[in-house]
């Protein structure tokens, strides 16, 4: 569209219409500050209509949404589960019709193409209640050993597939890919994109002349300036370091992301999952998982830590969790009653209710 008058751009927001982003034309330049906040609203209003959600209820309620400058950190320890909650971003937000680009570059080929069917099998298989729908499991699925229970279903998957995540396109890296490979895969699709996830930092090639954080600082800045240049979100996937031996810390700091300071320095939010010992789960595909968000551009770091509960069958994430603090120096944990949450924690409950 090419009005940008506030009257214009309340409308479009409220019809969820996309919006152009216009470039900034006083970046590099001396300007006096009232100069600059002219036309601070229609670049606002179109920032709001241009929003993603991350649909995930922790995230949604505190981060409230994903805006078209976000550089959005998200790290854990190996095998907890960071592509999984980055593909059900990418995928949700496929299915609502937004243009998603994911870079699988630990992945292989059509990884996230099956593991985004295994999630829709299992949903369908819970939704006509079949008898044998609690043998779901990813690997015997992979293994092919789940045909019995969900053969029938393919075909259908397979046409819904084929019809709601058409929006998603996926790249999966070959023997090289650096930082010049990056720029010029973003540079191509910048103008057909909503959003792009990078999976992950660690497995973009390092400069043969640079050591590990000097390399990977250059990267994370060159990633910044093409998500500023663009105008796109991106969320970047990261390592992080190994736990201290002994240490009794429940959740990770913003210091743990393995290899240069500057990966959570220019992001806008750094966000960390880990494995909850502390909640028992109440079945064996359940698995309780601490969300922090440790830095945020716009209301600073979270004092609070969430227990959202993570389902095996489904590769999904339950639409509540439950808000609390951490105590004694980050090795204890305790829920927030429900009289002292935060306005903006809509979907906080009970932890018996929330797991």
């Amino acid at each position: 569209m090419s009005d940008y008058s506030p009257e214009r751009l309340e409308r479009a927001l409220l019809d969820n219409e996309p919006i152009v982003r216009a470039p900034n034309p006083q970046i590099g330049s001396w300007a006096s500050s009232p100069d600059r906040l002219d036309g601070e609203l229609e670049e606002r209003l179109a920032d709001a209509a241009n929003s993603l959600k991350y649909n995930n209820a922790f995230l949604d309620d505190q981060l409230r949404a994903i805006l078209p400058t976000d550089l959005i950190v998200l790290g854990a320890p190996t095998g907890m589960g960071k592509t999984d909650l980055a593909l059900n971003i990418a995928t949700t937000n496929a299915f609502l019709g937004k243009r998603v680009h994911y870079f699988a570059l630990e992945a292989e080929p059509r990884e996230l193409e099956r593991r985004t069917k295994f999630s829709m099998l299992s949903r369908a298989l819970y939704e006509a209640r079949h008898e044998e729908r609690f043998k779901m499991n990813y690997t015997d699925w992979r293994l092919g050993k789940l045909e019995h229970i969900c053969g029938d279903f393919n075909s259908s998957i397979n046409a819904r597939f084929a019809r709601q995540l058409a929006p998603l396109w996926t790249l999966y890296r070959g023997n090289k890919f650096d930082t010049n490979d990056l720029r010029k895969q973003v540079t191509e699709v910048h103008d057909r994109t909503d959003l792009i996830v990078i999976d992950h930092l660690h497995y973009i090639d390092a400069r043969e002349d640079q050591y590990e954080a000097k390399s990977l600082s250059d990267t994370v800045m060159a990633i910044r300036e093409m998500n500023l240049t663009f105008g796109k979100p991106v969320i970047l996937i990261a390592h992080l370091k190994k736990k201290e031996q002994g240490s009794k810390r429940l959740v990770p700091e913003i210091g743990d992301f393995h290899g240069s300071s500057n990966i959570t320095k220019v992001c806008t939010q750094a966000i960390t999952i880990e494995r909850c010992h502390v909640v028992q789960a109440a079945k064996w595909f359940l698995s309780p998982t601490f969300f922090s968000v440790l830095k945020d551009r716009r209301d600073g770091a979270s004092p609070f830590v969430a227990v959202a509960t993570f389902d095996k069958r489904t590769k999904s994430y339950a639409s509540t969790y439950t808000l609390g603090r951490l105590k004694k120096g980050g090795s204890d944990w305790e829920p927030v009653p429900i009289h002292d949450k935060p306005d903006w924690a809509i979907n906080h409950r009970p932890l018996e209710e929330a797991a």
